[in-house]
């Protein structure tokens, strides 16, 4: 059954919008001491949350949050300011203009509620964004999230199933947020481990319970065996995706290529807190079985580092190295060869871009985000040269999309027209040439 999670998580992303009221400041301190409420009320680490809730409320005799007006504005500052004692990137507030439903007295949700968010999940393909077989024969799955299992067990299977023949596989977690099941990580490692295998365990404040998970030992269609896996990673790379690197390469069943990963441990859910704020609340935390910790603020350091958007080529050449060392006929070393010699000449060409955005002098932070970093602000910051701010990055040759991050708000480039949407987001595009 969903529970609040997706529930919010329907509401927020299927609702149509309505007008903004504007905040005063009694409707603000409101919000604020219900937010606080709950925050310090579920929060796994109950020391840490009163520590933030002392934190924002010392920012707010200050007259901190006096001038906003905007749900939006609050939220973010609220998980800016809540994050900044906590480091913890779970913890964020959100606003819905539309209004959020209420929990109480609700079994779950409605067979209503429940087909929007199968559309959803549909719509973005349950996760699997690419799979296919690569030059040398090696297999490739794009994972974007796990869904929960009940709706993206088939689409899991039909993945790996698709590249079960291959020699050695590339997952690439670089664009993977997270999963929204515990028990769909299990599932899908049960095609990459031979016996039920200890991955993980979760303690959660509110039970006090511990509950430890295991890969599957039967899972529908064949396994992949022990062949060599490849893990991508990127500065995006968030939460359960983390989960996954962080598992495999203490298990070393996979090789990590590609960026440190953003850090987050502390699996959770959204909670209202009232009729258009609510806040994920991370009110577990996660305990490796080897090492007794976690990536909690840290992230996962891949074995090979490397920029993300040069992750693919690099775990390419590495697979089908590694196979040509393996490779016990003539004919089979000369294949991977031929392999080798033509993923070398389809290296991409990098050209280094600027990017330009006039204005804006009262920002205290300006990003560029975009395809060329795997759309994480943190890692291309803009500098404030005269009148305008400017960023300097690398960036493959042909087309490239992005937007620029001024104080924590998305916005297209003004000066440039073009712009394309991905379905869900419309973004600035530019040729590198």
């Amino acid at each position: 059954m969903l529970n609040n999670f997706f529930r919010l998580l329907i509401i927020l992303c299927c609702a149509g919008g309505t007008a903004h009221a504007q905040l005063t400041k009694e409707t603000v301190r409101q919000h604020i001491r219900e937010l606080l409420q709950t925050v310090t009320d579920n929060y796994v680490y109950p020391a840490t949350a009163e520590k933030a809730k002392q934190h924002v409320l010392t920012l707010q005799e200050k007259g901190a949050f006096d001038t906003i007006q905007k749900g939006e504005r609050l939220a973010a500052a609220l998980t800016r300011d809540l994050q900044t004692i906590t480091h913890d990137l779970h913890l964020r507030v959100f606003y819905s203009p539309t209004g959020l439903p209420k929990q109480e007295n609700r079994a779950g949700p409605s067979p209503e509620e429940i087909d929007q968010f199968k559309q959803m999940l549909k719509g973005a393909n349950y996760g699997i964004k690419e799979k296919s077989v690569l030059e040398g024969n090696i297999g490739y799955l794009n994972i974007t999230m796990f869904a929960p299992l009940d709706f993206c067990a088939d689409s899991l299977t039909a993945a790996v199933q698709a590249v079960i023949n291959t020699d050695a596989l590339i997952i690439d977690l670089r664009e993977c947020g997270g999963s929204m099941d515990p028990d769909a990580i299990p599932f899908f490692s049960g095609y990459f481990f031979d016996r039920p295998t200890h991955l993980n365990d979760l303690y959660f404040r509110n039970t006090g319970d511990t509950t430890q998970y295991w890969s599957y030992g039967w899972v529908p269609g064949k396994k992949y065996g022990n062949k060599p896996i490849y893990l991508l990673t990127s500065g995006r790379t968030f939460s359960g995706a983390e989960e996954i690197a962080y598992d495999y390469k203490n298990l070393k069943r996979a090789i990590l290529v590609g960026e440190q990963t953003k850090g987050g441990a502390n699996p959770g859910g959204d909670m209202r807190v009232n009729d258009h704020f609510g806040v994920f609340v991370p009110n577990g935390c996660a305990i490796n079985p080897i090492t007794k910790t976690n990536w909690e603020g840290v992230g996962v350091t891949p074995d090979t580092v490397i920029s993300a958007m040069k992750a693919l080529h690099k775990a390419q050449l590495m697979a089908v190295q590694h196979l040509w060392q393996q490779a016990n006929t003539p004919e089979k070393k000369r294949s991977l060869q031929e392999a080798l010699t033509a993923i070398q000449k389809a290296a991409p060409v990098y050209k280094q871009v600027q990017f330009t955005l006039k204005g804006f002098e009262n920002a205290k932070e300006v990003f560029v985000a975009g395809s060329f970093n795997g759309w994480t602000p943190e890692q291309t910051p803009m500098l404030r040269k005269g009148k305008e701010w400017v960023a300097v990055a690398e960036a493959p040759v042909g087309k490239l999309t992005y937007k620029f991050v001024v104080d924590g708000e998305w916005i297209l480039d003004p000066a440039h027209t073009q712009t394309e949407s991905d379905g869900r987001y419309t973004n600035s595009v530019k040729q590198v040439q």
